[in-house]
């Protein structure tokens, strides 16, 4: 009887095993991002391809590199074949590249910070990872709610110097921003990341200026010659502008300030 049974769970664990096998899903990213968020979920021993721009965490710069949603290397995609491309809202038109390599593009809307919470759930459902996912959100969610300035300062967030690019309220980074206590002078700009001009940020009188880039501030300095003004490193740089798992540390970099 013992024999009997010992077999009985041992077929039960094979069928388990094909079935599991038979259901596995390979993924390409497109998006850093969504690439931190493979791996935050556990997601990542599925994940056979990625941009050239997805370096966090450091495992993935080993990953096999598919240029990006803008440069594409299709003969890349179709070596790996995988089952699903993982792209981010902005990169929406390159879905179509995908229609003959065979691989189903997905693309995920993240303009909030509820909104990545939701993209965390989703890719959680669809590699399987539905637990991992969870977790994530809700240790995101704790950091978060722990993390915000008491006292108020405004915010103006440049994209770029040259032309002036800032961000607007369906940039994810307003959301941001906003959560973390702090007030975005450019937030009723109904455009993700708009052109401004010179007289216009003069007229926002910021109490802080943030700039993703570093470059010519020459403009910049003559405008606001007393104004406190942060440039982002490249790893701080990535954490702002990446809507992934450190949110809670971007989140915790505008509350500091």
């Amino acid at each position: 009887m013992k024999k009997f049974i010992s077999k009985f769970l041992i077929s039960i664990m094979v069928v388990m095993f094909a079935v599991d096998f038979a259901s596995a899903k390979t993924f390409v990213s497109l998006s850093p991002a969504l690439t931190e968020i493979m791996y935050a979920i556990s997601a990542d021993t599925d994940l056979v391809g990625v941009s050239t721009e997805c370096n966090y965490p450091a495992a993935a710069k080993q990953k096999t590199k598919v240029g990006n949603a803008y440069y594409l290397n299709k003969e890349k995609v179709l070596e790996l074949h995988p089952d699903y491309v993982l792209l981010a809202d902005g990169a929406a038109s390159a879905a179509q590249k995908f229609d003959k390599i065979g691989a189903k593009p997905v693309i995920y809307k993240m303009n909030s910070v509820n909104s990545i919470y939701d993209t965390i759930l989703a890719m959680g459902q669809l590699t399987g990872k539905v637990d991992n996912s969870k977790k994530v959100v809700a240790n995101l969610k704790s950091q978060v709610s722990a993390t915000k300035t008491s006292h108020p300062k405004k915010i103006l967030y440049l994209i770029q110097l040259n032309p002036l690019i800032t961000i607007g309220s369906k940039s994810f980074i307003s959301d941001i921003i906003k959560t973390s206590g702090q007030k975005s002078v450019t937030a009723d700009l109904m455009a993700f990341y708009p052109a401004v001009s010179a007289e216009y940020i003069l007229k926002l009188n910021p109490d802080v200026i943030v700039v993703s880039t570093k470059s010519d501030n020459t403009l910049l300095k003559k405008l606001f010659p007393n104004t406190k003004i942060i440039y982002l490193t490249k790893e701080q740089n990535d954490l702002v502008n990446r809507p992934a798992t450190r949110i809670d540390k971007a989140v915790k970099f505008f509350a500091e300030l």
